[in-house]
């Protein structure tokens, strides 16, 4: 009703104004005095007409204001209202409604997407949204024990959340293990006070921690590796120390004796075993990616051919070995009698892991990726590889064991039957190397082990390496004068008596500054510094470069249980300097010495 006066109101006034419009415009063109008149009566029937039909306006809710009081702040001023109809009944506040925990939970957090859930003061689950069910494997009407869904603590989760009641703290959030078969196998559980009920309910919010869970578990494993790696590489290299003793005396009474000499016989089984316990140290070595290489230029499908009648021995006669050799494949860098028992080794493990009358390919070939390329978590740079693969037909490795073929000491052999230090050498030797290892396989159908190794760049060979292809012809070495600076006396002792078998004069220290201070009297000549690299105080790299710079011309031989590159990454490279592994014999020393005194 109130719209419908408002519309004839607006009306009225629209005629009101077209009437004194048309009044005002005929009498500016007619000049009649008959004009104004006749539109001043029009516009006043049209007034008494519109009132008729609105009636007489109501008073304002609101009064206006008095002209003859003062007016203050509109603001702040408290406007005087009438009271309300007698019709009208009074408005009353709304009553407060009873709080429903269980269906506000239910409002709130159903279609949360994280998991919710509520525990009564008996521990047991009384509410899940659907998160929270998918991850506890529950179903509609369960009301478990929490303790009967999850585990993994120290302590029994009761009292864990216990706990949490009693002392009121924060609470720190615990992984724990589903019990059910879910698709999260772990869980991360925190707590929260449920404000709604005073009686000890929880809530609990739940995250899948599965993959979390595993990247933890992986970094521990690489840090067990790694601390396993270092304490390897240490004992071998204080391992290397007695070897090159024992391995030197033993060769020291060799020169005394002559072949008929019935103590001859037990002299070269010392020199045996201790070769032999060299080359176990060479595996340690190996798996901590620390041992002394010797790389040269080889073709994959010779070294191959050359290996292929001992691996025909090593698998016998019930296990077939077929190998297919790639077309034109470029050369390698590589220590090639370290690959050989890289092969070795896989063929070995290939035959272990198949029935009679399996079979055993080797395959090589190349391998070019135009990119930088993603294989199992390695990112393998682009370039050209030569690539190994030795596949058997053999009952393959389980899904869980086959990212742990390469630990130490883990072996899919039965126990008494491995050691599991194989293809942890196995891949030592290719990272080293520079190459990768990869390995495929599955149950019933098999394994495939595939090693990718760069192809050779055509630099030439570094200065220092001992490795020589063509024997130069012997070389007098009385008069030579060399300085031995070794920590460990056997090793002194031994190095020493080998220099002076062959006329050289040596001038021994224990340490590198003692060498320093024999060096500073400017009377001792040195013609070469045989020097071990570890060293208490100063290391060899250190003083020798100190030493060079009052007699530059000075050659040096460093010896080292380590491998070269351990301490060549760490000091910058020294000229006239070449690298003898430990242990060393008596040739390997005297042949190095006469070399560098060329």
């Amino acid at each position: 009703m109130t719209q419908c006066r408002s519309r004839i109101w607006l009306i009225t006034s629209i005629c009101l104004s077209l009437v004194l419009f048309t009044a005002f415009a005929l009498f500016r063109l007619t000049a009649s005095p008959y004009v104004v008149p006749t539109s001043i009566m029009a516009a006043s029937f049209l007034l008494v007409l519109a009132f008729l039909i609105h009636g007489q306006p109501k008073p304002a809710r609101w009064p206006l204001p008095d002209p003859s009081k003062k007016q203050g702040s509109a603001i702040f001023d408290t406007p005087q209202i009438d009271p309300a109809p007698a019709d009208r009944p009074p408005l009353k506040a709304p009553a407060p409604t009873p709080f429903e925990p269980a269906k506000a939970i239910v409002r709130s957090y159903e279609d949360f997407p994280i998991a919710v859930l509520r525990i009564s003061p008996d521990d047991r689950v009384t509410y899940c949204n659907c998160v929270a069910r998918e991850y506890l494997g529950l179903k509609d009407g369960e009301s478990p024990r929490f303790d009967e869904l999850v585990t993994g603590l120290g302590r029994s989760v009761s009292a864990w959340i216990n706990s949490y009641r009693n002392t009121g703290k924060t609470s720190v959030p615990e992984v724990l293990e589903t019990r059910r078969n879910t698709s999260a196998s772990v869980l991360q559980v925190s707590l929260i006070d449920s404000q709604c009920t005073p009686d000890g309910t929880l809530l609990a919010t739940l995250s899948d921690a599965t993959q979390l869970q595993s990247l933890q578990a992986q970094f521990a494993q690489s840090q067990k590796m790694q601390a396993i790696g270092q304490l390897a590489g240490g004992v071998a290299h204080d391992f290397n120390n007695l070897l090159t003793a024992i391995s030197g005396y033993c060769d020291l009474l060799l020169l005394r004796h002559e072949q008929e000499d019935p103590d001859y016989g037990d002299l070269v089984q010392i020199s045996q075993n201790a070769n032999r316990a060299a080359a176990l140290v060479g595996q340690l070595l190996a798996f901590s990616r620390k041992q002394t290489l010797q790389p040269q230029i080889i073709n994959v499908n010779n070294s191959l051919s050359d290996l292929s009648h001992l691996l025909n021995r090593l698998v016998g006669e019930k296990v077939r070995l077929q190998t297919i050799y790639g077309k034109d494949l470029p050369d390698i860098f590589v220590d090639g009698r370290q690959l050989e028992q890289v092969i070795m080794n896989l063929v070995v493990n290939a035959r272990d892991a198949m029935q009679p009358g399996g079979e055993v390919e080797i395959v090589s070939g190349l391998e070019d990726y135009q990119t930088n390329t993603l294989i199992q978590k390695a990112t393998v740079p682009a370039g050209r590889y030569v690539s190994i693969q030795v596949r058997d037909s053999g009952s393959g490795i389980r899904h869980d064991q086959i990212h742990k073929v390469f630990e130490p000491f883990y072996s899919t052999k039965k126990a008494g039957e491995g050691t599991g230090l194989g293809l942890s050498m196995v891949y030592g030797i290719i990272k080293q190397t520079g190459g990768f290892i990869f390995v495929e396989s599955k149950l019933g159908q098999g394994t495939v082990f595939t090693i990718l190794l760069p192809e050779y760049d055509g630099q030439e060979v570094a200065a220092g390496s001992v490795a020589k292809t063509k024997k130069a012809a012997a070389t007098s070495l009385t008069g030579l004068c060399v300085m031995l600076v070794e920590d460990e006396a056997p090793v002194r002792a031994f190095a020493a008596r080998a220099l002076r078998l062959h006329g050289i004069e040596v001038t021994e220290a224990d340490s590198a500054e003692s060498a320093l201070e024999i060096l500073d009297d400017p009377d001792q000549f040195v013609d070469i510094i045989v020097s071990d690299v570890v060293m208490p105080g100063i290391d060899g790299p250190t003083w020798v470069r100190k030493a060079l710079k009052s007699r530059p011309d000075t050659k040096v031989i460093f010896v080292s249980g380590y491998a070269e590159e351990a301490f060549s990454q760490k000091h910058p490279e020294i000229e006239k300097a070449v690298f003898l592994p430990k242990p060393f014999s008596l040739k390997q020393l005297i042949e190095t010495v006469r070399d560098l005194s060329r």
